[in-house]
């Protein structure tokens, strides 16, 4: 059997479509057929190099894609349940952890296998090797020997649940470490598809006002729909954008959250916090970007500040519960447009719009 990835291998050149062998899977592996995969932030940020530059070009040839929802095919020796012990066959709908710690360093036997510098560095693999399918932007992906998989209840909108594995536990995660309490004034720095789902996971967390900052007017008034309370467009005087942040909770925003993808919202996003105030930095990634600060400020005003990358994997089953209980008062199919997987490449060029929150690559029924 053949199957159809697409390779991204030089930065300003689109993806090329491959057909290759699709491989059985091996002893402790399982074989996926990609029903969904999204385009993350972070794949952009590869697609246009900035992710690459830092460490002098890109790696080797690879499968972009790690935000998805897949349908099992094969299963490999030795495999017969998924992480938490639920027995699998093939034709079963699962979200896969796409990151896999080393299992051997200290952040790993604390629990913390999101911290580990291999759960950074799983995610991509060379694409012209076995087993090839190492990313979702193609009609197949291998679950490595390790790699933590969960099975969905079959009442999981397939659209909705190919965010679970990255936007939705990112954000869950995220603001359960930063720590929302209820009747917290919380901001939202961008309004893509983190952004949304944390307006939305904000004000389930209990959040009084959830104030949202993004530069597209299209993002903005979908904010709204999943319960932002306010939206300040993102032009102007930024003094003015403090103003009004200030304004609104009386003080200063008990969270902020930045999902906004670059350091400058974080040296902005630090003065709309009240004294005491928390700020969760999660959309900043590319590396070596820089930003002016005071750490006396931070000081004398008790501030925290937080950066947070991947996720628990149980996180997976929170946000499937997430989905589940608010699929009826969501609007969660304004989040996703809907691509076919052979035109990929008019997918990213899309994608660079910013116009819609989340791009999605449908692959297979």
């Amino acid at each position: 059997m053949k199957g159809k990835l697409s390779v991204f291998s030089q930065i300003g050149h689109p993806l090329e479509i491959r057909e290759v062998e699709v491989p059985d899977p091996q002893e402790g592996e399982v074989l996926v057929r990609v029903l969904r995969a999204n385009i993350c932030g972070s794949d952009m940020h590869m697609v246009t190099g900035e992710a690459f530059r830092a460490f002098g070009g890109l790696f080797y040839p690879i499968v972009l894609g790690h935000e998805f929802v897949a349908r099992i095919e094969k299963v490999g020796k030795g495999v017969k349940s998924d992480y938490l012990g639920k027995s699998i066959s093939e034709g079963d709908i699962v979200s896969v952890c796409y990151f896999k710690g080393c299992g051997r360093c200290k952040v790993c036997a604390l629990g913390k296998e999101f911290a580990c510098l291999q759960s950074l560095a799983s995610v991509l693999r060379e694409a012209e090797k076995p087993p090839y399918f190492t990313g979702a932007f193609a009609e197949f992906y291998v679950v490595r020997q390790g790699q933590k998989f969960f099975k969905l209840d079959k009442d999981v909108p397939l659209n909705v649940a190919s965010a679970i594995n990255c936007a939705l536990s990112q954000v869950i995660f995220g603001l359960k470490e930063i720590g929302i309490e209820y009747g917290d004034n919380v901001v939202v720095q961008g309004a893509g598809g983190l952004g949304i789902l944390a307006v939305a996971v904000a004000k389930d967390m209990g959040a009084k006002k959830v104030i949202v900052v993004d530069a597209v007017d299209e993002r903005l008034e979908l904010a709204k729909y999943f319960g932002a309370d306010f939206t300040i467009k993102l032009d102007g005087d930024f003094r003015e954008r403090i103003a009004k942040v200030k304004e609104l909770t009386e003080g200063g925003a008990d969270v902020v959250v930045e999902v906004a993808g670059t350091p400058l919202a974080v040296m902005e996003g630090i003065k709309y916090m009240r004294r005491g105030g928390k700020y969760l930095i999660m959309g900043a990634i590319n590396p070596k970007q820089k930003f002016e600060a005071d750490p006396s400020v931070w000081i004398g005003e008790n501030l925290t500040l937080k950066g947070v990358s991947l996720y628990h994997p149980y996180t997976i089953l929170l946000s499937q519960n997430f989905i589940k209980r608010n699929v009826d008062k969501l609007p969660f199919d304004k989040i996703f447009y809907e691509v076919p997987f052979e035109k990929i490449n008019e997918a990213i060029d899309l994608a660079k719009t910013k116009k819609y929150p989340r791009i999605q690559i449908k692959v297979c029924e």
